[in-house]
């Protein structure tokens, strides 16, 4: 008996075991709660700091105070600097519910100080913070993060910002989020990441660094100046808005294009020093001109190697890479976050700018902090902007059978001069010509404006190639008149000017170049262009000559005629003479 009762007893305390470990294992698996956190960035770091585990029975949920945060809620709760365990964790619980609200409405400012204190933290406190702490890696639009331990959370995207606060601002922001597991949580990211917009934007006046000067490294303090739109005097530069910029222009070569870059100063709670730096790098086809201002909202920056308000300069030519450096940034800006950061620069396009619907891009991008315990740096997405100039083919035939259309016959040797128009379309007469470059091939292009300084520099004259055709590049949009300065030998020479059109068309949405045409006009006829979508297209400029042949004389056949009768009657009348003198002699 005693051996059965000993062996009931085993089996009982096996059984309980196993029930014991299964409800444990229940009980573990319970405890586990999956967050979603939405409007996330592919590629980007999550950290979760624990700050209170709970524990969940039905509706009720009991909090208790990670120790590593005692720290924190022992400087912020009015006498409890000696306060531990339960009795602390009971007073932080009250003191989060407090501050967040009970809709947690107002729990921005909490998550704004915790996420500072954590960031500050170092030594032991520093290592028990860590053991609280976890990370993940986003995903795109929205990361799943599954067998979460329940607690409460202050969740941190480590090198995100929140732009959107700026001084004078009453709500605060802050990139932390605070979020509940007991279950299945979400949150909406509301911080984001660094960025750049990068714009074309209307001529300004006025002068500021030039390239060389930043290349050889003497730019330092060398401008401290006010700027105006060429189109409006009263108008200083400020940062402009969507509506203001373009993200594609077209201009002629040796044309001066103005770019703007703008961003955000962000928050940057638990940093102690923070870099800020744009990099813009320019395509071959654009040659840096000139920097013209920096400012942070209404602030405009000197340029020096150092000190507060400053910004540095840096140009590689090879790399092409422009680099404008916000010095002392952290110290300059910490109280200014959410304002308007501009910075703006002049390019010129040059010979070896690419036509028609290849365009010449360049790109930008913010270097920023994006770790408060480090100095590592993250880089924003690139924000491009396009440049384009324009061309066409002028075509020389001659039409041998005015029925048959498609009998043309290529002229060669016929040279034109390129005159541009203004808006009205004025004659060519009133219009400046324009400077051309001869490139060979059959390749034209308008003249930079330092190649039309040039003192030995005379405009060439744009000649038909053996098949007719010439190209000819680098131009505006707008209207140009072609004027035929001496036809192909053997034939007419036009009588007036043929109008060309040059039409660019751009997306409305995205701002991008979608088709270019060009119409022409000569005697009077209008020739509508086909749109060019294609980036080895070029619009024709079909030119006409009708032939020289010589035209006959008056008269001519009447005069041979006569002529002809003159001598035979000469003839009659000395043979009639010799006749007579030979019968008088017998």
């Amino acid at each position: 008996m005693k051996k059965l009762v000993s062996r009931l007893m085993a089996v009982l305390m096996a059984m309980t075991m196993i029930l014991t470990m299964s409800m444990t294992a229940f009980a573990a698996e319970a405890s586990k709660g999956t967050l979603t956190v939405n409007n996330t960035v592919a590629g980007k770091t999550l950290d979760l700091y624990q700050i209170f585990t709970a524990t969940k029975n039905g509706n009720n949920v009991a909090y208790t105070l990670n120790s590593a945060y005692e720290g924190f809620f022992q400087s912020k709760i009015t006498d409890a600097s000696t306060l531990k365990g339960e009795a602390l964790s009971e007073k932080a619980y009250e003191y989060v519910k407090d501050q967040v609200g009970t809709d947690g409405s107002n729990g921005a400012a909490f998550a704004k100080d915790i996420m500072g204190w954590i960031l500050s933290a170092s030594g032991e406190t520093k290592t028990a913070v860590e053991s609280t702490h976890s990370t993940t890696t986003t995903a795109d639009t929205k990361t799943v993060i599954e067998n979460l331990i329940y607690g409460y959370y202050v969740v941190y995207p480590l090198g995100a910002t929140d732009t959107s606060t700026a001084p004078g601002n009453e709500t605060v922001k802050s990139v932390a989020s605070l979020v509940n597991v007991t279950g299945d949580a979400s949150i909406n990211m509301k911080s984001n990441y660094p960025t750049v917009d990068k714009k074309i934007i209307p001529a300004q006046s006025g002068s500021g660094i030039k390239v060389d000067a930043i290349v050889d490294g003497s730019w330092e303090g060398t401008h401290d100046m006010v700027l105006d739109d060429e189109n409006d005097s009263e108008d200083t530069i400020a940062p402009r808005g969507a509506a203001d910029g373009k993200k594609a222009e077209d201009f002629g070569i040796g044309d001066t294009v103005t770019y703007q870059l703008t961003s955000k100063v962000p928050d940057m709670t638990g940093y102690n020093s923070y870099t800020f730096k744009f990099s813009d790098t320019l395509s071959k086809g654009l040659d840096l001109k000139e920097v013209l201002s920096v400012k942070v909202g209404n602030t405009t920056l000197k340029a020096g190697k150092t000190g507060t308000n400053t910004y540095a300069l840096t140009y590689d030519k090879t790399s092409r890479i422009l680099t404008v450096t916000l010095n002392d940034f952290y110290n300059s800006y910490k109280n200014h976050t959410g304002e308007t950061i501009t910075v703006v620069y002049t390019a010129t396009l040059n010979k070896d700018a690419v036509i028609g619907m290849n365009p010449n891009t360049n790109k930008a991008v913010v270097e920023y902090s994006n770790n408060p315990s480090t100095d590592k740096t993250g880089t924003s997405e690139p924000s491009t902007v396009d440049a384009h100039t324009f061309d066409f083919t002028i075509y020389k035939y001659y039409l041998k059978d005015q029925n048959n259309k498609e009998d043309k016959i290529a002229l060669e040797k016929a040279k034109f001069e390129l005159y541009k128009g203004n808006t009205e379309g004025t004659a060519a007469d009133e219009q400046a010509k324009v400077n051309i470059v001869d490139e060979g091939n059959g390749v034209y292009r308008q003249a930079t404006a330092d190649e039309a300084k040039a003192a030995d520099f005379t405009s060439a004259k744009i000649v038909s190639d053996a098949d007719g055709k010439v190209l000819v590049k680098g131009l505006d949009a707008g209207i140009y008149y072609l004027r035929e300065t001496k036809a192909p030998e053997g034939y007419n020479k036009l009588l007036s000017d043929i109008k060309v059109v040059i039409k660019a068309d751009y997306d409305v949405k995205t701002g991008k170049l979608t088709s270019y045409s060009v119409d022409y006009t000569y005697n009077g006829k209008t020739t509508n262009g086909t749109a060019i979508t294609d980036k080895d297209s070029h619009p024709v400029v079909a030119v006409e000559n009708k032939t020289g042949a010589q035209l006959p004389s008056t008269g001519a056949r009447t005069a041979l005629l006569l002529t002809l009768a003159g001598v035979v009657l000469f003839a009659f009348m000395a043979a009639s003479s010799i006749y007579s003198k030979r019968r008088e002699a017998r």
